[in-house]
């Protein structure tokens, strides 16, 4: 059997991670996304330097912010740029933006005097998932069975920021384009809306007539709503089959000859028609007024002629109107598509979602293109065609390849983006209610503000072709950029958000397990309420990555979860687990741990950890069990990519302080994992008579037991001192 605990990670090491990562990387992108912030005119304009950032000391210490009730923060000051394009002046200054949350090194914060944790969330990776749709029809409503069923197939694109967008398709296999607020429109429309041209969209989908049957359709509701009133019939023609419409289409297309034109010169040409109608009849308008003045001015006999022609004035005027409205209905769609899914400041895919959009697509676009393009929604048409043909298979939406682990570092990012956000907007605002021409702005006189945490300023190198620079005079920033927007944003979070709780402290297990929780709960997760068994159940992705055991009893069952003893989070957020690597029968274990991610794991033989083996590694002969993705087999060993590190890799902290587990009933341990938790600690501790060997580790790592800088002897321990012999 392979004792690995050499290998065991530090319990909260995944805590820790995220905040780093906050540090290094979160802040400066956040501040960057924002960065310049200028008036309507663009005159003043106002620069974060977030690479040079900087955190004072704490005015409290963690025990001094828990004695006295105060909260363990720094101050966060970032060099500000204030550039005044009209008087040609360029001031720098440091400012205070905010009192940032520091993390302890048992993996927590102190607020007002509270201990708190936040729990890491396991949410839907951003990308694109595949699903089916199952219909039933039955012949009457008290039908025990139904009498049809069919599969259609969705497309759902899923973004960190921004509105999910769904592309389905109904029984009769038109396409169509719907969001969670909203009407469906027909997938047409929505891809000629995102600038594709009529031939090159029927040229690169395979069944192009199921993109018009949703128009068709949509078509034929609006004929049968017009076929009892008055109004006129619409100018397009409406078809009765979609051979039809395709033929229809190509005779247009003929006529047109839009062969490499897109959708915009398209629109582009019929408001340039649209202004030259409105043009002439205005002229028209005119000239009929001149006429109106002669004939009155003329005789006053011909009364029947001058009505006729006030008729034909307010019917020209009725025309501008119209054509007026057809330019501005033409700019709303545009801005309405760029503000849906094309402004980077309304949507974002996120890296990862990028990443994996173009894996699934056979898209090469680059990392930065987080927004959605016209061509991913072309291929995700063109493959939900083939999915209908069987060419393709659905995504497993509990896979664990298709989920994220929010951290704790993630989630303070976020709330620290939507404070710099109302940070932001009330800079613009202060910054449009005052002219550039103000004295205000430069004052000789420093304030409390403009403080300078350290000598970091003459590494700021600033282009001034042109301009003046005042760094003896500093600037009334403070007036307009204060600490109340982003300490408001943290306020609010740790105080009333789902992911931050109060620190479960009755003994050092419960304070790691807290540490190590991951729940599905949560604003972008599930609700107790709605949440099917497939969620709650067990995967088999999750071996070695979540505990299939320690879950709570009641609704949140299945939905909050424990990580593993020996699982890491990787940097794109997704649970990784340690294998040992085996070639021909051997285990190669000086080779080291090679850590994989639920998707590399699912292409590779895995054996179980607790086989036995000779001293130089080779496994027996005889065949072993072996899992290869959702498949449990048996194998011969010389076909083995990789075996298990450890038995106890595959269930939580708490879970491995059970002994002999494998001889309990899986509701029983599920019992005892839990009520572990509930054990109140006694005064004088003592060594348990039957143990795993864990409980030393959960003590060092929950940062309750006191530790020297050196190794040594102990020569004498009292309550009050702890002498050590160094050698």
């Amino acid at each position: 059997m392979v004792h690995a605990n050499f290998f065991l990670p530090d319990f909260l090491e995944i805590q820790r991670q995220g905040f780093f990562y906050l540090l290094e990387k979160g802040i400066v992108e956040e501040i960057q996304k924002r960065n310049p912030i200028t008036n309507s005119e663009n005159q003043i304009e106002i620069f974060f330097y977030p690479e040079y950032y900087r955190f004072t000391k704490p005015l409290y210490s963690i025990e001094q912010a828990l004695f006295f009730k105060k909260s363990y923060v720094s101050k966060f000051y970032v060099p500000v740029q204030l550039t005044d394009r009209k008087r040609k002046r360029i001031s720098l200054k440091w400012v205070l933006l905010a009192h940032f949350p520091l993390m302890t090194n048992r993996g927590h914060f102190v607020l007002n005097g509270s201990p708190r944790v936040i729990i890491h969330q396991l949410v839907r990776s951003p990308g694109i998932y595949f699903r089916e749709n199952k219909h039933e029809v039955f012949s009457s409503k008290w039908s025990e069975k139904p009498t049809t069923t069919f599969c259609r197939f969705y497309a759902d694109i899923i973004c960190s920021k921004g509105t999910w967008l769904r592309i389905e398709s109904d029984k009769d296999f038109s396409l169509w384009a719907k969001m969670k607020k909203g009407p469906k429109i027909p997938l047409l429309w929505f891809l000629l809306g995102m600038g594709l041209s009529e031939k090159y969209l029927y040229n690169s989908v395979s069944k192009p007539t199921n993109l018009f049957e949703s128009f068709t359709k949509e078509s034929q509701k609006k004929k049968s709503s017009r076929a009892g009133s008055s109004l006129k019939e619409p100018k397009y023609p409406y078809v009765s089959s979609p051979q039809q419409a395709w033929e229809q289409i190509q005779k247009l297309l003929k006529l047109k000859k839009t062969s490499n034109k897109s959708i915009v010169s398209l629109s582009l040409s019929r408001e340039v028609s649209a202004a030259s109608e409105a043009n002439r009849a205005s002229r028209a308008v005119e000239a009929s007024d001149t006429k109106n003045t002669e004939i009155l001015d003329g005789s006053q006999t011909r009364s029947t002629d001058s009505k006729q022609k006030e008729k034909k004035k307010l019917q020209m005027i009725h025309r501008v109107e119209k054509n007026k409205k057809k330019l501005e209905s033409y700019d709303l769609g545009r801005k309405w598509f760029f503000n849906k899914f094309m402004n980077p400041r309304m949507y974002d895919l996120g890296k990862q979602g990028r990443l994996s959009i173009n894996k699934k697509l056979g898209l090469n676009l680059p990392p930065e293109q987080t927004t959605l393009t016209a061509l991913d929604l072309l291929l995700t048409t063109d493959f939900l065609m083939k999915m209908q043909d069987g060419l393709f298979e659905v995504d497993d939406i509990d896979h664990l390849k298709n989920k994220k682990v929010r951290s704790s570092g993630e989630c303070l990012q976020e709330i620290f983006s939507i404070g710099f956000l109302r940070l932001e907007r009330s800079i613009r605002l202060k910054l449009n209610s005052f002219s550039t021409g103000n004295e205000f702005l430069y004052n000789s006189s420093s304030n409390g503000a403009s403080e300078t945490p350290s000598s970091q300023t003459n590494k700021l190198q600033i282009r001034t072709s042109g301009f003046q620079k005042t760094q003896n005079s500093s600037f009334q920033l403070q007036s307009f950029l204060n600490t109340r927007p982003i300490n408001g944003a943290f306020r609010e979070f740790f105080g009333t958000h789902p992911l931050s709780q109060f620190m479960d402290q009755i003994n050092p297990l419960a304070e790691i397990t807290h540490k190590r929780r991951l729940t599905s709960l949560g604003p972008g997760g599930v609700s107790r309420d709605t949440a099917t068994l497939a969620i709650r159940g067990i995967h088999p992705s999750h071996y070695g990555r979540i505990c299939p055991i320690e879950t709570p009893e009641g609704k949140n069952t299945g939905l909050v979860n424990s990580l593993t003893t020996y699982a890491k989070l990787s940097s794109s957020g997704l649970l990784k687990s340690p294998f040992y690597k085996v070639q021909k029968g051997q285990v190669q274990k000086n080779a080291g741990v090679f850590f994989l991610d639920p998707e590399q794991e699912e292409h590779f033989q895995i054996a179980t950890p607790d086989l036995n083996f000779t001293r130089l590694g080779f496994l027996p002969k005889s065949s072993i069990p072996v899992r290869i993705g959702k498949r449990f087999v048996r194998m011969k060993p010389h076909r083995l990519s990789f075996i298990g590190v450890s038995p106890l890799q595959m269930i939580s902290v708490a879970t491995s302080f059970i002994p002999f587990l494998e001889h309990d009933d899986a509701n029983r341990a599920l019992m005892g994992s839990n009520m572990q938790r509930q054990a109140v600690p006694i005064l004088r501790p003592e060594r348990p008579f039957l143990g795993t060997g864990f409980e030393a580790r959960v003590i060092s790592d929950s940062g309750h037991a006191v530790f020297s800088k050196k190794s040594g002897y102990v020569m004498y321990s009292s309550a009050s001192s702890i002498s050590l012999y160094v050698f």
